[in-house]
């Protein structure tokens, strides 16, 4: 200690009567963006030339007064100036140069990912989408996320379901209710897209420190306003009302708060269930950071939101089958339906940045969720065969009924859940900085850590039956004429505690090479039409010294490990995350730039441990011993910018391609968008696929998203097995059908793989922004398409072997026409000029074709036991008036 301080000293006294004269600044784009790694040069300087740190920040060091000139390059743009040195330090006022940066982007252009990062998305007007799912719908539009049912935010990503989604806000945990069965009464997603700053989305292959998920990670940062000014925004359309306001108060306290109202009847009254829908939901949140010190930051979050979803069905006719065999399903209801979630969530952090090599983070949230669902539901229906043939009179009306009968559902459902988490990030710096004089060889190395203590107490009251009656006969139909069988009962009252504890630790590697003055030669192939329209082709080549060529590879090596009490579980899990930033180039305005490239490889061990609706069977009642879903990732994939049509930001495209191994796979089955589990581990699984995306300014000045993706995943349930049964003729019997039905043989099949629910072969999605043209500049036009390929489904019988029906392609089509009131008008005041920062008026039009979309099935059955299956459709055409002001 001694020898350090009087180093410390030393160094000290010898900058104080030595003549090192400094001149500092900041380098930044067009927007106030600090940018790094912009080399900063000047001839007559001790240390020629240095880099700008991630703050665009950079010191030169000369020994005499006077004046010096100071050179400043990126990969694209080249700056000078001659600064007068006067004193010990001379400040420069700071450097802007002419781009935006993308977020991420460093001043050559190449997207710099720390190592174990997931992609920073690019941010968009979330709140301009023609959707009431901002930030979700964002997601499945333009990733790998997919979902078939625009009444939830939940979506799935590569084969996995809805609860292997990992969601964090500023680094808290984000749970949602648990007993939601269908999208109407889900609400609003946690997510207010007016507060969100930046996006992070990672569909598999992530990183130790990102949690105990299969399938996905998305990591929401909402803003942390730094002036003094007072901002906020409205947005108010025939859905509802969002308000949000900030502000930064002194220099160290700054709070965003953000409320939201919502009510969904007049959508809802497009589904074929015709009623009276009273849907109310409503939440408000807050987010609020105090910087206690320069180096220890203290945040809050806070959370409140009502779901209170009322429903009396009185109609629903829905008209199925082909062309040649068409049918209608009528049913008149009695009863109504009432559900209520209440959920809370406060959360605070402690910011800890103890040197520059060491940073220490901790976190505690409290989730708690009141959730109920009443509902006693009586319908009763009819099956009606209509008429197909054209040249008849009664063309489409029914000319039989097939079928006539009722049911009853009944739940009188509760639920109590509170999730207390205490964790603990933290990460030191062991080496960052080049190797060498010549500063060809930088290196950095960093330990990442972490620790999390979750208590979960679940108080759940169960009690749901449905009876099912075909023409006056209970089905199933027991031996005694007299008793009653309920078609399904789930019955049960448990406390469920456990406790949770899961850590991780995480080394991260960059290692960059840099080659100075570097010949590079491209020859490269033009085509062009002479005079006589004869086609020609020359080949023309470029030679030029690229000062800095730099490579790097980035790694991120790591494990998870954790116990859970309920099962006695223990699990390590290692992973592994690789980067390369390879050099490439390309010719571009005639001269040679650096091509942004970079190749990943990711691979590891995802282990899910089973939460609360994991444990719970489908007759209601918990089996404790399940553990957690396993599986194995390796994803490997490229992406790859490049110009085009002259646009100023490059466009971007990526290529993925997956496979993922899973076992003791806990099977599953979807109804709308509750999953109902088998809960016993009975399955092993595989998914595999591949996904392209693509996304620049098709349109200059604003961003369009396309992707499409390819998936297969299918899995094995051990235990699954059932009969053929064959005559004396060796024919296959099929009951009910077969005209010798008397049975003398019979094979036991064992199905082996089927489709998981999950199963969709192609998705595809695009986001495509437009704007008018000349002096209509004003109006732009945002649109939203989906389409995924048919997904698998079953009779109700909860048998998975059967479930290899597929049902109907999902198609939707949204769109939004916009129009801004303060486009290119800043020189104009008006009302809108003088009060707002935005103002723009968007009328919207839901599922623009009116396609027949299908959630899923219902299924009939009459006295015969033949199954009727009647699709159960989502929302029809709608219209929608939307208004964001911002101040």
């Amino acid at each position: 200690m001694r020898g350090i301080l009087t180093l410390f000293f030393t160094l000290l006294i010898s900058i104080s009567f030595g003549q090192t004269l400094r001149v500092k600044g900041y380098c930044v784009d067009r927007r106030g963006v600090p940018i790094d790694n912009v080399i900063v040069y000047s001839p007559t300087a001790i240390e020629q030339k240095i880099y700008t740190d991630s703050l665009g920040y950079y010191e030169l060091a000369f020994r005499e007064e006077g004046e010096v000139q100071i050179i400043y390059r990126t990969a694209s743009y080249e700056e000078r100036l001659t600064v007068n040195v006067k004193s010990k330090k001379t400040k420069v006022g700071d450097v802007v140069f002419p781009f935006q940066q993308e977020a991420g982007v460093n001043a050559n252009g190449i997207r710099i990912y720390k190592p174990g990062d997931i992609d920073d998305l690019k941010r968009i007007d979330y709140q301009m989408l023609p959707s009431a799912n901002g930030v979700e719908q964002f997601l499945v539009l333009t990733t790998v996320a997919r979902s078939n049912n625009e009444l939830t935010t939940n979506y799935n990503v590569q084969g996995g379901s809805f609860l292997e989604n990992l969601v964090l806000v500023n680094g808290f945990n984000i749970y949602r209710p648990f007993l939601t069965r269908s999208g109407q009464q889900e609400g609003m997603s946690f997510i207010n897209s007016a507060l969100v700053e930046s996006i992070k989305f990672s569909g598999g292959g992530f990183a130790a420190r990102y949690g105990d998920k299969m399938s996905s990670v998305l990591d929401i940062t909402y803003k942390s306003p730094a002036t003094k000014e007072f901002s906020g925004s409205l947005m108010a359309s025939l859905l509802g009302v969002e308000l949000h306001v900030a502000q930064g108060v002194g220099s160290r306290f700054n709070y965003i708060v953000g409320a939201r109202y919502r009510s969904n009847g007049y959508l809802l009254n497009a589904l074929p269930t015709q009623g009276a829908y009273n849907p109310v939901f409503w939440d408000a949140q807050f987010l609020t950071n105090f910087d206690i010190t320069e180096n220890l930051k203290w945040s809050v979050i806070g959370h409140f939101s009502s779901n209170n979803y009322r429903f009396k069905p009185e109609t629903q006719e829905t008209d199925f089958g082909t062309a040649n065999e068409a049918y209608s399903f009528k049913v008149y209801f009695e009863g109504q339906e009432e559900t209520q979630f209440t959920t809370m969530l406060g959360g605070t952090s402690l910011k800890w940045e103890v040197d520059s090599t060491t940073h220490l983070d901790f976190y505690a949230t409290v989730f708690n969720t009141v959730e109920q669902e009443y509902f006693d539901i009586l319908g009763e229906y009819y099956i009606n065969e209509l008429e197909t043939d054209p040249s008849k009179e009664e063309f489409g009306d029914s000319i039989a009924v097939l079928g006539v009968g009722g049911f009853l559902n009944h739940a009188r459902n509760k639920l109590n859940a509170t999730i207390i988490n205490i964790y603990h990030h933290g990460d030191h710096t062991f080496r960052f900085g080049f190797k060498d004089t010549t500063k060809t060889k930088f290196r950095s190395h960093t330990l990442k850590w972490g620790l999390n203590f979750q208590m979960d107490d679940f108080y759940d009251q169960l009690s749901e039956w449905k009876m099912v009656d075909s023409a006056g006969f209970s089905l199933p139909q027991s031996g005694n004429d007299s008793e009653i069988v309920l078609f399904e009962t789930v019955k049960g009252e448990f406390n469920l505690q456990s406790q949770r504890y899961t850590g991780y630790v995480e080394w991260n590697a960059v290692w960059k090479n840099n080659q100075f003055n570097k010949i590079v030669s491209i020859t490269k192939k033009y085509r062009y039409k002479d005079e006589e329209g004869i086609k020609h082709k020359v080949r023309k080549t470029f030679v030029d010294t690229i000062y800095n060529s730099p490579s790097r590879w980035t790694m991120s090596f790591g494990a998870r490990s954790g116990y859970t009490t309920v099962n006695s579980e223990f699990y390590v899990t290692p992973r592994m995350v690789l980067r390369y930033y390879p050099r490439a180039y390309m010719v571009k305005d005639e001269k040679i730039r650096r091509r942004n490239v970079n190749i990943h490889l990711s691979t590891g061990l995802y282990y899910q441990p089973p939460f609360y609706r994991e444990f719970r069977t489908f007759d209601g009642q918990l089996n404790l011993d399940v553990l957690a879903q396993k599986s194995a990732h390796i994803v490997a994939g490229t992406d790859v910018y490049f110009g085009m049509w002259g646009r100023e930001s490059p466009f971007k495209f990526t290529a993925e391609a997956f496979y993922k191994y899973m076992w003791d796979i806990n099977s599953y089955e979807i109804d709308n968008v509750r999953t109902r589990f088998y809960a016993n581990n009975d399955a092993k699984a595989y998914a595999y696929g591949i996904d392209l995306n693509i996304n620049g300014q098709f349109v200059k000045g604003i961003e369009s998203f396309f992707k499409i993706g390819f998936l297969r995943t299918e899995e094995d349930v051990l235990t699954d097995y059932y009969y053929d049964y064959f005559n004396e003729s060796g024919d296959k019997i099929i009951f009910g059908i077969s005209e010798d039905q008397t049975v003398t043989d019979s094979l036991l099949v064992e199905p082996g793989y089927i489709p998981r629910p999950t199963d969709q072969w192609i998705s595809f999605g695009a986001l495509v922004q437009d704007r008018m043209p000349g002096k209509f500049e004003s109006f732009s036009v945002q649109m939203g398409m989906q389409y995924g390929s048919r997904l698998p489904y079953g009779p109700p019988d909860f048998k998975r072997y059967k479930d290899t029906l597929r049902q109907k392609s999902y198609f939707r089509v949204d769109l939004g026409m916009s129009y801004d009131f303060l486009y290119k008008k800043k020189n104009k005041q008006n009302f809108f000029r003088k009060n707002f920062t935005t103002a723009v008026i968007s009328f919207e039009v839901f599922n623009l074709l009116g396609v027949n979309n299908v959630l899923s099935k219902q299924w009939i059955q009459d006295t015969e036991g033949k199954y009727y299956s009647i699709p159960n459709y989502l929302t029809q055409r709608r219209f929608n008036l939307k208004l964001i002001l911002r101040f």
